[in-house]
């Protein structure tokens, strides 16, 4: 189970290893200092966008009695003369909320490593929004982390962390899927289709409610697209091909439906085809010009190329075969 940001501060400080996150500037004699609320204003970095109104209102209620009893970070005042939060900026609200002037606070300067610190935390977060977590991941990658630093830092797979990196580089209809917390897996998944039938993926979109958009209704998307029975296609040719053959359709109505496929047809098609497998919960491709070391195992390739694995047979499972 993540750590949470005050179990991860009282190790850091017991080991001393918190005080190399300073360069130099140490705060006041007994750490924490009493801050005026009104001094202080969030990062604009932050991760975090979204804040759950209810649990902020259920934890203002508690600092309004016991106050704040965890200091939060921040950074030491601006040109403007305030302080900038590095970590603590849902006490801060609270303590808003709970109609305190003061909080406690600890001023350190922001190093990388206390950025680290501080996006590390808020991504292991169980309320951060996809979204959140890409830009997150994003931040973590754009101050010169490699992923498998933040992999281990995360204790994510280096798949995990592709697939939110990925995010940033969707179209705007995916990356609003995002926002809205569809599941990574589900967004990835379209992400890879949108590539192959984006008609199809914007259809899917615009007939499924995003609470119903899940790793699940995907593949059933991808089987449809694989099987030819999309609603649109990439390619003009492929359409007007359709129209001049008679199959083309501009509607899903009853009375207009598509010819089934004739089996024997399908059983002569030939062309490439790649088989798709899934370990672990990462899905991949079986690399069969690829020879592994054991003859009981295949060399899979994950994130489009960019990881490959040597796999027991025992521990992949078969998903489905197609184009190449």
């Amino acid at each position: 189970m993540a750590r949470s940001l005050t179990e991860t501060l009282d190790r850091l400080a017991a080991s001393g290893k918190l005080d190399k996150f300073s360069s130099g500037k140490q705060a006041p004699e007994g750490g924490a200092q009493q801050i005026d609320l009104s001094e202080i204003v969030p990062d604009p970095h932050q991760p975090r966008r979204v804040f759950d109104e209810d649990k902020l209102k259920s934890l203002s209620e508690s600092v309004a009695v016991q106050g704040v009893l965890q200091p939060i970070t921040v950074q030491p005042k601006n040109a403007d003369g305030k302080y900038l939060i590095i970590m603590g900026e849902r006490r801060w609200r609270a303590a808003q909320l709970g109609g305190l002037t003061h909080i406690p606070a600890i001023v350190r300067e922001a190093t990388a490593e206390l950025r680290a610190v501080q996006l590390t935390e808020n991504v292991q977060r169980a309320d951060l929004t996809t979204m959140e977590i890409a830009q997150a991941v994003g931040q973590m990658r754009e101050a010169g982390k490699k992923r498998p630093e933040i992999a281990k830092a995360l204790g994510w797979s280096e798949s995990a962390v592709s697939r939110y990196a990925g995010i940033a580089k969707m179209p705007d209809e995916l990356q609003a899927l995002a926002r809205a917390n569809a599941p990574v897996l589900a967004v990835s998944d379209l992400g890879s289709l949108w590539k192959k039938d984006e008609g199809a993926v914007r259809e899917f979109l615009t007939n499924t409610p995003t609470e119903d958009i899940s790793r699940v209704t995907v593949a059933a998307l991808r089987s449809e697209i694989d099987a030819g029975q999309g609603a649109h296609s990439n390619d003009d040719t492929d359409q007007l091909d359709q129209r001049n053959s008679g199959s083309f359709t501009s509607s899903r109505s009853s009375d207009e439906i598509a010819p089934v496929p004739d089996p024997q047809a399908a059983r002569t098609q030939t062309g490439p085809v790649a088989i798709l497998c899934q370990h672990q919960g990462d899905v991949g491709r079986i690399l069969t010009d690829r020879k592994p070391s054991s003859n009981r195992a295949l060399v899979v390739s994950f994130d489009n190329g960019e990881r490959l694995e040597e796999i027991a047979l025992t521990k992949i499972e078969l998903l489905e075969v197609i184009d190449a």
